[in-house]
């Protein structure tokens, strides 16, 4: 008799994939049950919450908005943040350490701490900027920065740049080009992991938008906040197109990372 064998590692996974998609699952449920109550699945099943949430303009608004504001942020972040961490990595060793000590400063001070200084700063000559989406985007970018100091860190750490540079300066390039040609095309996976993670978070975000733009500026998150009070379906419909939009931009990002390494 064939003794029956267990796969524990596949098992375990089973189960962490299950217990991570659950909520998710249960939250679509709840957005097309037309009935739930007292039983384990919905009595019936209705799209008219999508409908209602789809031909919304104030949701198309909002969701603009935040899209927007995400998109203006990570491409300052980008310009910003990822030239300085290569940067420091190569050329100034010391400014390194102390920017690996500031990942941590988005996540250890306090929002409403640095939502006062924001306010303060953005409140006066010369940056008078409150209220607007652009003070937005000014914050948000700093909040990309731990991710993107990970990411593109740990490609950085897998690469021989000592050797890169060397080869090419004996073969008369620049370390521009270097740079460019040959790490750039090499540290994209981390710098694209970055962009879609802090993307995911920006558009989720809502303690900054509401304390800073208010009712100015509604993001998705603002409109998600706004219906809760209406129906809790409608929240779930909310937060499954949520789902749905940063998926549908992880597997893009995935897609083309995809065919920029396959191009010779």
């Amino acid at each position: 008799m064939k003794q029956l064998r267990i796969d524990t590692p596949k098992v375990f996974l089973g189960l962490m994939v299950f217990v991570m998609l659950l909520p998710l699952i249960a939250t679509f449920m709840n957005s097309v049950a037309s009935e739930w109550s007292g039983t384990v699945l919905p009595s019936g099943l209705t799209g008219q919450y999508y409908a209602s949430v789809l031909a919304d303009p104030r949701f198309h608004a909002a969701l603009l908005r935040s899209v927007a504001v995400a998109a203006v942020a990570l491409a300052l972040a980008t310009a910003i943040i990822v030239p300085a961490v290569v940067a420091a990595h190569i050329y100034w060793p010391a400014l390194d350490r102390w920017m690996a000590r500031l990942v941590i400063l988005p996540y250890a001070i306090p929002a409403i701490v640095l939502m006062v200084g924001y306010l303060r700063i953005f409140s006066a000559p010369p940056l008078q900027i409150g209220g607007t989406p652009l003070v937005l985007v000014l914050t948000y970018v700093p909040l990309c920065f731990p991710m993107f100091y990970i990411g593109v860190k740990n490609s950085l750490r897998s690469l021989d740049i000592a050797d890169m540079l060397n080869a090419g300066r004996l073969l008369g390039a620049s370390d521009l080009a270097i740079l460019r040609r040959v790490v750039l095309p090499c540290i994209l996976p981390g710098v694209t992991i970055a962009i879609v993670l802090n993307f995911a978070g920006l558009i989720s975000e809502f303690v900054y938008a509401k304390m800073l733009v208010g009712g100015n500026f509604e993001t998705l998150q603002m409109y998600m906040f706004a219906q809760r009070s209406l129906s809790g379906r409608i929240s779930s419909v909310i937060v499954v197109l949520y789902f749905m939009l940063i998926l549908a931009i992880t597997l893009i990002a995935f897609w083309l990372l995809t065919k920029t390494e396959r191009r010779p």
